[in-house]
């Protein structure tokens, strides 16, 4: 018999195997515009559709706009993608009195990979958080640039100084314990915690323990610093933000400019992660006001 003459038991076994070959077909029509709209969807002017036209234009300029959240409070830069509603959702159970948020286009150095592989570069640089170490600031009141985070390490349940934990595969959610010693507001501790949805990445600081200076100036889990990291195509574009709760406002407000000082310390975090990707020590300009808004 030939090959091609199928017994009847045979033809029949083969039927409902075509209907489940046309509804895949069927499945991936319908799906196909949405997979289209989702990549149509990943690019800048969509990531940054909610800036106005002067923010657009710093930020094409300067590859970065910031604004202090001193007459508009809440968040206005968050973009359009499924982690900045964590982000969202930690403000609004901070409710904090000091708000600054940017925005920062980074390009990729020109022998990036793609893909996962590029993910994982992404998602480690922010896992090496001893690279922070010696990252500066310009600092006005002295007017030069001074260290702003020093003696960084990933720690131990025992608080013992560990490797940075970088990984091999992405997880979902992660996160670990780690020290910070900072220019004005001394040595303390924080939860760095990272998130991974197969596009984006976000990482997450929170600090775990009173950050004081003479006073306490920051209570415990009162201070956020996120960095969300969205891959596109030629470059990394990343919302940043920074949210605090006061301890003692009236006395802070005495020693220090509030929404400068604690954007410098989100500045601080985008210096870090761009050096690191581009193996490299960028400085960071004395010219903030020109590129943020209230």
């Amino acid at each position: 018999m030939s090959r091609w003459n199928l017994s009847p038991s045979v033809k029949s076994s083969k039927i409902p195997a075509m209907k489940k070959i046309i509804f895949i077909l069927m499945i991936i029509t319908f799906l196909l515009p949405v997979f289209s709209q989702n990549i149509e969807t990943r690019t800048i002017e969509f990531l940054t559709s909610q800036l106005d036209e002067t923010e657009k234009t710093i930020l094409e300029e300067y590859g970065k706009v910031f604004r202090y959240g001193k007459e508009r409070k809440g968040l206005y830069y968050t973009p359009d993608v499924p982690l900045a509603d964590n982000i969202v959702e930690k403000f609004n159970a901070l409710d904090p009195n000091v708000t600054v948020e940017a925005l920062y286009k980074v390009p990729y150095p020109s022998d990036m990979l793609t893909g996962y592989d590029r993910d994982l570069i992404l998602y480690n640089i922010v896992r090496e958080v001893s690279n922070i170490t010696g990252v500066q600031y310009f600092s006005r009141t002295k007017n030069k640039l001074r260290v702003l985070f020093d003696d960084v390490y990933a720690v131990n349940e025992k608080k013992k100084p560990i490797d940075d934990p970088v990984v091999f595969d992405i997880p979902e959610y992660d996160s670990f314990p780690m020290h910070m010693k900072e220019a004005n507001l001394g040595r303390d501790y924080y939860l760095a915690e990272y998130l991974y949805d197969g596009q984006d990445m976000s990482f997450s600081l929170t600090n775990t323990s009173n950050m004081s200076f003479v006073l306490r100036v920051v209570g415990k889990e009162d201070m956020q610093i996120d960095l969300l990291l969205m891959p596109l195509e030629d470059e990394i574009l990343i919302y940043g933000y920074c949210g605090v709760k006061l301890a003692n406002p009236g006395f802070v407000n005495k020693i220090m400019d509030l929404f400068s000082s604690f954007y410098r310390r989100l500045y601080a975090m985008e210096i870090w992660f761009s050096n690191s990707l581009h193996n490299e020590t960028q400085r960071p300009e004395n010219t903030l006001g020109e590129l943020g808004q209230d």
